[in-house]
């Protein structure tokens, strides 16, 4: 199936999102895009759609889960662990990259770290609950959206 790409109306805390699924029932990507379209949730094929509420409800505070399925496929293993092990850090929780590294039986913070930068499926992988040693850490969408997310989940 070849590549299908959608541009989420606009959503709390985050904006607008452009998610990619390759074969329409798991996501490849999420990013966050400044595109001008005014996309209509009813216009949304059933997967995006799908994908649409969860994030709504998780950003209006009305649920702690998303359930959308995910394409690993483009990851390398250390991602994946990586990810796994972000997974599961509590909702309203915060772990350093460290803590994480250390989740996964690992030494490798800084790489660590560099893969929590490249998580390509922002608010399902929390990496927005990861903190470096001395303060908030990075976040590839800027720490105004980190702190807001940490808001959400009265974590700050």
């Amino acid at each position: 199936m070849k590549e299908q790409t959608a541009i989420l109306p606009k959503l709390p805390i985050v904006g607008s999102l452009k998610l990619t699924s390759y074969d329409g029932k798991r996501l490849a990507s999420i990013e966050v895009t400044s595109s001008h379209e005014k996309p209509s949730s009813k216009s949304l094929d059933p997967f995006f759609k799908h994908c649409y509420v969860e994030f709504k409800n998780f950003l209006e505070g009305n649920t702690r889960i998303i359930s959308i399925p995910v394409d690993y496929s483009r990851l390398t293993p250390f991602q994946q662990d990586v990810l796994k092990a972000m997974k599961k850090i509590p909702y309203g929780e915060k772990k350093s990259y460290k803590d994480l590294a250390q989740m996964m039986g690992s030494k490798a913070y800084q790489a660590t770290g560099s893969a929590c930068g490249k998580n390509p499926f922002l608010l399902i992988y929390p990496c927005h609950r990861v903190v470096g040693s001395q303060g908030p850490g990075g976040f590839a969408h800027g720490l105004e959206m980190k702190k807001k997310l940490w808001v959400l989940e009265k974590s700050y």
